[in-house]
Parts: C-alpha cells; sequence; structure tokens
C-alpha cells in the first residue's frame, strides 16, 4: 500500500481514512458502542447538554491530540539531532 501520493493528490482521502478505519473490527465494534451510549446519554440528560458535552469533549481530545503529535515530533527531531542526523 503506498498512500503517500494520495495524501497530496487526492481530494478522496476522508472517505479512504473513513474505509481504512471501517475495515478494523475493532474499531466498528467501538464506534458501534460508543454510539448506542451516546444516544442513551442523550437521552437522559437532553440533546442539548449532551451535544454541549461531546463538543467540549471533541475539543479536549483534539488538542491533548495535537500537543502529542508536536511533543512527538520535537523529540524525534532531538533524538536526529543527538545522533548527528539533523541540522
Amino acid at each position: 500500500m503506498n498512500s503517500l501520493p494520495s495524501l497530496f493528490l487526492n481530494d478522496t482521502i476522508d472517505a479512504e481514512i473513513e474505509a481504512f478505519c471501517a475495515s478494523d473490527p475493532e474499531f466498528a465494534k467501538a464506534k458501534q458502542e460508543f454510539y448506542e451510549i451516546a444516544n442513551q446519554i442523550a437521552e437522559l440528560v437532553g440533546c442539548d447538554l449532551y451535544n454541549a458535552f461531546e463538543k467540549s469533549l471533541s475539543a479536549y481530545w483534539l488538542r491533548a491530540s495535537d500537543l502529542y503529535y508536536l511533543y512527538g515530533l520535537g523529540l524525534r527531531q532531538e533524538i536526529l539531532q543527538t545522533i548527528g542526523m539533523g541540522g
């Protein structure tokens, strides 16, 4: 699988990622379980409160993911510089 060109030259990357994720049985099961529980919670607390919770949780997770990624980039750069491969 050579996906590198499709990352930059393909307008269907979202569909490709979605298909890739859907091909993983653990992901499909986790997604199904999440939506089942999310619907139960929304019924209990109401859609407005649940949507506010989901929006804030998503923003938190996205920012955490960004920071973990940036930390990893910095760590990799430091490792490369330490072994003399980085400039």
